[in-house]
C-alpha cells in the first residue's frame, strides 16, 4: 500500500515537470494573424463576445484576388484549433464585407483560449487553397 503512495506522488511530480510552461488565458480582445499567399486573415478573439455568444470574428483580405457580393458563396474555410476544427462556405456565415476585407463569425473552436494559441485556417476559393497559420500579434 505505501509503494502505492509513494508511487502515485512520483508519477504526479514527473508528470508536473514534464507539463509544458503555463499559458496565459486570453482576458481581454487579442488578434491572431498570419499571411498566406492570396490572404491575410485576422481572428479576432474577444472574451466579453465569445462568453455571451461563443463566437468570434475571421477577417479575410484578399492580397490580389478581386471578389464581389456572389463570390462569398464561392470562398470555403477550415479553421483548426488545439481543441476542434470547423469547416464551412463563408456565404452560409453571418458575414459583412468592406473594400477587399470580409468578416465572418465562427463557433467556438478551443474549450479555453490561450495567448500562445496557434490556429490553421484554409482558404480556397476559385481553384486557389491558401494555408495560413496565425498566432497572436505581439
Amino acid at each position: 500500500m505505501k509503494g502505492r503512495v509513494l508511487f502515485g506522488i512520483f508519477l504526479i511530480i514527473i508528470s508536473t515537470a514534464c507539463s509544458s510552461p503555463a499559458q496565459t488565458i486570453v482576458s481581454k480582445e487579442v488578434v491572431f494573424y498570419g499571411e498566406g499567399d492570396y490572404w491575410n486573415v485576422s481572428y479576432i478573439f474577444n472574451p466579453e463576445l465569445y462568453e455571451e455568444k461563443k463566437v468570434n470574428w475571421v477577417e479575410i483580405e484578399s492580397k490580389e484576388l478581386e471578389f464581389s457580393q456572389a463570390d462569398i458563396n464561392n470562398i470555403d474555410i477550415k479553421f483548426e484549433s488545439r481543441d476542434g476544427l470547423i469547416t464551412g462556405n463563408v456565404g452560409d456565415m453571418e458575414t459583412s464585407i468592406e473594400d477587399n476585407v470580409i468578416s465572418f463569425l465562427v463557433g467556438s473552436v478551443n474549450l479555453e483560449s490561450y495567448e500562445q494559441d496557434q490556429y490553421k485556417i484554409t482558404i480556397i476559393f476559385k481553384d486557389k487553397q491558401d494555408f495560413i497559420k496565425l498566432q497572436m500579434n505581439r
